[in-house]
């Protein structure tokens, strides 16, 4: 047999081995072995033999690795601008009620202002998990940061977050979350702000009020022991000095006691020799 028949041959059983991987994923082994009857109608044929070995090579190599390739990985690209089947706008506040408290409540969570179902990781967003504070709320910030307390989260009164402020380490951190949740979890719509209502414009006006006396409180209170804390400091300084002045009055009264003492010895020594 000459090289080019063995390499015609080979192109065949290949050509065929994919055919028969793909019967192989859509329809089967019995519709195969159908398959492989008709293309080797002698089986006592060295030639035919060895293409129907080839054949069964490949068709069994290529739908083991089509079965064990799994899912298609999610690909990063930019995050922002996944598609997001959008069934329906959260305000903060409908969010907030997707908290997951018990089994009948939806567990939800938003990443840069896509919503995505958690429910199925209620060990992780559930009352009981470390991520818990995040339930119902926009995580992202906190996510960016590697903060999972509640004073990262935005109250649900206010605007959504922008993350405007956020630097270049922490976008990509944060896309990296929302990358991890786009291919796992299943996204239920977007996060929007909320129509300014009466209601909520008195809220926010309140809070606004509240939080400007909070801060004037907190300035008034800094100024005052910023005042002590001076206060005390010149009184330890003068009394520093003071104390400092006293023992330089001290050593210098018995530093004078002892030129007397001197002065006065010398001086009786003095008669004593005129007496001699």
């Amino acid at each position: 047999m000459s090289h080019a028949t063995i390499a015609t041959a080979t192109a065949t059983a290949v050509e065929a081995a994919s055919t028969a991987a793909a019967e192989v994923t859509r329809q089967g082994a019995p519709v195969v072995s159908q398959f492989f009857r008709s293309l080797v109608p002698d089986p006592t044929s060295p030639v035919q033999l060895v293409l129907l070995g080839l054949a069964g090579y490949f068709a069994v190599r290529s739908a083991l690795a089509s079965r064990s390739k799994g899912p298609e990985k999610f690909a990063m690209g930019n995050v922002q601008e996944t598609v997001v089947p959008t069934k329906r706008d959260f305000t903060p506040e409908e969010l907030a009620e997707c908290d997951g408290h018990d089994e009948e409540t939806a567990l939800h969570i938003a990443v840069r202002r896509v919503v995505y179902d958690v429910s199925k990781a209620r060990g992780f967003y559930g009352p009981e998990g470390p991520y818990a504070n995040f339930a119902g709320r926009d995580a992202s910030r906190g996510l960016a940061l590697g903060r999972f307390n509640t004073d990262i989260l935005t109250d649900i009164d206010d605007p959504i977050d922008t993350l405007e402020d956020l630097d270049k380490a922490e976008n990509e951190a944060l896309d990296e979350w929302a990358t991890f949740f786009a291919g796992k979890y299943v996204p239920v719509g977007r996060l929007v702000d909320a129509p300014m209502t009466p209601e909520r414009v008195a809220r926010a006006e309140k809070k606004a009020a509240a939080k400007e006396a909070a801060e004037k409180e907190a300035a008034e209170k800094a100024a005052a022991a910023k005042e002590a804390a001076e206060k005390e400091a010149a009184e330890k300084k003068e009394a520093a000095a003071k104390e400092a002045a006293e023992k330089e009055a001290a050593a210098a009264a018995a530093k004078e006691d002892v030129a007397n003492t001197e002065s006065k010895e010398e001086a009786a020594n003095t008669e004593s020799k005129k007496d001699i």
